[in-house]
């Protein structure tokens, strides 16, 4: 499903052939709009203000989804940008205290497991999408974050650099650098243009490369391969 895996499948000895196929999303239902009333009225049954940045997250809380490094990330960001984290995991309380000690507690949202159906809902009300991985085969959330028009901020691991492309489709930081996520937050909150442009580009990326119609597509051409040769 990434170049990352196909070269990992080499260096482990597979010499035959190989195409790269990634997974897919929904673009057309994480395209999905809120208009200025109904994003003022969720944000506020969050907390947030309707001038506070929202950073998002839908993950597991295992390490590798580096969820602790972008709570350390607000301690470096002004009181405004606030982070709404999707998910369970087994490091929830361990990041819940962690979000305590840094004095953090009223700046973040802990919304646990949601319903697939209500993910665009959250992401269409929030402001960037960040995930600073450890390690990634891919990375859904990613895709369907970049198909609600998010910008990403991430890491350049694994499969990731399939589709992140910094100052285009998201901003690369640096893997377990608090700051360096913080870095990228005010380069975008310092350019408005930038992140529309980034929404707009990561959108289109999805459309082209990671919409159903052209995976499955990419599937049928595979297995037609595979079949004329048998």
């Amino acid at each position: 499903i990434s170049n990352y895996l196909m070269k990992r499948a080499q260096s482990l000895g597979y010499k035959g052939l190989g195409r790269v196929v990634p997974n897919a999303v929904d673009a057309q239902a994480f395209a999905f709009k809120l208009n200025k009333r109904e994003r003022t009225a969720l944000r506020k049954k969050w907390g947030f203000g309707e001038d506070d940045y929202v950073l998002i997250t839908t993950s597991r809380l295992v390490v590798k989804n580096g969820v602790a490094d972008i709570i350390k990330a607000l301690a470096y960001l002004p009181k405004e940008v606030k982070f709404l984290c999707i998910g369970s995991g087994p490091l929830d309380s361990e990041l819940k205290l962690l979000a305590k000690s840094y004095k953090l507690e009223d700046r973040i949202v802990w919304q646990g497991l949601v319903p697939n159906n209500e993910l665009p809902m959250y992401l269409a009300a929030s402001d960037v999408f960040v995930r600073p991985s450890l390690s990634e085969g891919l990375g859904i959330s990613f895709l369907e974050a970049m198909a609600a028009g998010l910008p990403l901020i991430a890491t350049p691991v694994g499969g990731i650099p399939d589709f992140l492309k910094d100052g285009i489709t998201g901003l690369v930081c640096e893997v377990g650098n608090p700051v360096s996520i913080a870095d990228c937050v005010k380069r975008l909150i310092g350019n408005p243009n930038l992140r529309q442009e980034i929404s707009k580009w990561a959108h289109e990326a999805v459309l082209e490369r990671y919409s159903w119609s052209n995976v499955v597509g990419e599937i049928s051409d595979v297995f037609t391969s595979v079949i004329a040769k048998s």
